[in-house]
């Protein structure tokens, strides 16, 4: 199974189906073999071999799917970002707000969860503290050295 990131809640946020045009609910189809676009298919089309245009229900096809875990056994792929998006939507702290909005983990559970695995994570910190490392050194290789000829009116007496 291919595994990406989720669609949003909003219905009309989802591509449709090739085959029937209604809104794809994970899991679905994609053709291996097609695109881009992606040719992309419900289950229901899928099983039917639905066919069009240069796509032949013979083509090699991945399952798509955000329904498997990332970094807790107990969060799916989908509820973390449905946590992330949630502490930016609501902001860092507002851990009830935050619940609210995701509807499937309570507050303590939200705030636990991204305190360990965002903010005391020691991948993440080493992670981020190389990313400001290789970015400094970036600067220190491309920084231009200004010597300044000071003008007579700057000179120190």
């Amino acid at each position: 199974m291919d595994r990406l990131g989720s669609f949003s809640s909003d219905p009309s946020d989802k591509p449709p189906c090739r085959g029937c045009s209604s809104y794809l609910m994970e899991p679905y189809i994609k053709c291996a073999e097609c695109g881009p676009p992606p040719f992309l298919l419900c289950l229901q089309c899928f099983t039917r071999g639905f066919e069009y245009k240069k796509h032949q229900s013979d083509h090699t096809y991945e399952i798509m799917t955000s329904d498997f875990p990332v970094l807790d056994p107990s969060w799916t792929a989908q509820e973390e970002m449905a946590l992330l998006e949630a502490v930016m939507d609501c902001g860092f702290g507002n851990w009830q707000d935050v619940a609210n909005q995701m509807c499937t983990k309570t507050k303590e559970e939200c705030e636990k969860h991204y305190m360990k695995h965002f903010i005391n994570n020691p991948l993440f910190a080493s992670t981020l503290l190389n990313l400001k490392q290789a970015e400094e050194a970036k600067t220190a290789d491309t920084a231009i050295p200004f010597h300044c000829k000071c003008l007579p009116f700057l000179k120190e007496s």
